[in-house]
């Protein structure tokens, strides 16, 4: 019975190695627009913000982040809508880091955090 159980652990921790999130960092970005969405029909867009920029996203190959023009902020985290309402008023570029086990909507990847440069 121990060995049973020694290689079914050692087949679960031998696949589920490769099932991980990928944290993804792009920098130097100019918020071009920030879409405020409200109630939307009971979907994964509602009340969530969307923050546009000026250049396309660059995401790696096989990323589950498809949408290469915008990503989302869910409201519950004011604290990186206001740093977002922050750069676009005073024309200061952002690092965002998106996290792909946060939800993914229609190919565009919620940001986990926001860092205002320059």
């Amino acid at each position: 019975m121990n060995k049973l159980f020694s290689l079914v652990l050692f087949f679960v921790l031998f696949y589920s190695v490769g099932i991980q999130a990928a944290n993804i960092k792009i920098d130097n970005l100019t918020i071009k627009m920030i879409r405020a969405v409200g109630d939307y029909q009971g979907t994964t867009f509602d009340n969530t913000l969307e923050l546009w920029f000026t250049e396309a996203l660059s995401w790696p190959a096989g990323s589950e982040c498809s949408k290469n023009y915008r990503v989302y902020v869910d409201k519950k985290h004011s604290h990186i809508i206001s740093a977002a309402y922050f750069s676009m008023s005073a024309n200061k570029k952002v690092n965002i880091n998106v996290d792909t086990t946060l939800p993914i909507r229609h190919g565009s990847c919620e940001v986990s955090f926001l860092d205002v440069i320059n």
